[in-house]
């Protein structure tokens, strides 16, 4: 019998395209509060996964994607997003570590503090935002159960297409519809494109990765950059008249300091896999492509 991931969080921007690239066949995939097809409804603070999975023998591995992963969010209400994001997934890995299904768990850039910047893997973690706390805690977790799990640590996720809401999209969107673009010179991260993402998460549910990995993009950027890339691709292609004024991200009303540079790297997944990571110039050139040929 071939076996199937189980997919936590299938709803998720990084889940959507994890199915997308995998196929129904393979997976089982869950969702909370947005259904998505084929998905089987799993609130982790109040059910087990036996609600939903019928034969464990079925089952070959599992990611977990689920949880709040906004830190704005997680701050603003710390007892839900402790319940979301540490008691609900840590009752998962019990239920997996039991029935020993080897763990993908996606984590953050945010484990990091932001003093220094171009983190590898073998780095003091030491978050300063709930978010990164609540994540890295999940990993010490991991570590403590033991077995077969992989830690995937993801920069800033974005996709290609139009609408989607992430980076360069959104700054795509925003050059075209406002006259003044207020944007932080200081806050710098290493961009990460999702099917670079995705393909990280198939080797790890394939067994070509153990252990943790950074999942970042091929350049760190600051957000300033990331919108001076956009606008020099469309300007190839259409005037471009709004204007930029460089701030910090302390300017912003921010209910948390935001660490400023937690930037990776990620020459061990590249070493390991042999991939090429998309680079934001290549992003960025894409998206403008894409959208004058549906203009």
């Amino acid at each position: 019998m071939s076996r199937k991931s189980l997919i936590l969080g299938a709803s998720s921007f990084v889940g959507r395209h994890l199915v997308e690239q995998m196929g129904p066949a393979g997976l089982i995939g869950t969702f909370n509060s947005t259904p998505i097809p084929n998905g089987r409804h799993f609130d982790s603070t109040t059910m087990s996964l036996n609600d939903v999975i019928v034969d464990w023998d079925e089952i070959g591995s599992a990611v977990i994607l689920m949880g709040d992963t906004q830190p704005d969010s997680c701050i603003a209400d710390t007892e839900r997003s402790r319940a979301v994001n540490i008691t609900g997934i840590v009752r998962v890995i019990d239920e997996l570590h039991k029935r020993s299904v080897p763990i993908v768990f996606t984590s953050t850039e945010f484990v990091f503090d932001g003093t220094q910047g171009d983190y590898t893997e073998a780095d003091t973690v030491n978050p300063v935002l709930l978010y990164g706390v609540q994540k890295l805690e999940i990993e010490r977790y991991l570590e403590t159960v033991g077995g077969t799990f992989t830690v995937l640590r993801l920069a800033k996720v974005y996709g290609l297409s139009r609408d989607d809401g992430t980076l360069f999209t959104g700054m795509h969107d925003a050059v075209r519809t406002e006259n003044l673009i207020r944007c932080a010179a200081d806050q710098r991260f290493s961009p990460v494109y999702v099917g670079d993402v995705v393909a990280a998460i198939i080797a790890a549910i394939n067994g070509r990765l153990g252990g943790t990995y950074h999942v970042a993009g091929p350049e760190a950027k600051s957000r300033l950059e990331c919108l001076e890339l956009m606008i020099s691709a469309m300007h190839e292609r259409e005037p471009v008249s709004t204007k930029i004024e460089p701030c910090s991200i302390h300017d912003f009303d921010l209910p948390e300091p935001r660490p400023v540079d937690v930037s990776m790297r990620s020459d061990k997944l590249v070493d390991d896999l042999g991939i090429r990571l998309v680079s934001p110039v290549e992003a960025c050139k894409k998206i403008c492509s894409d959208y004058m040929l549906m203009a």
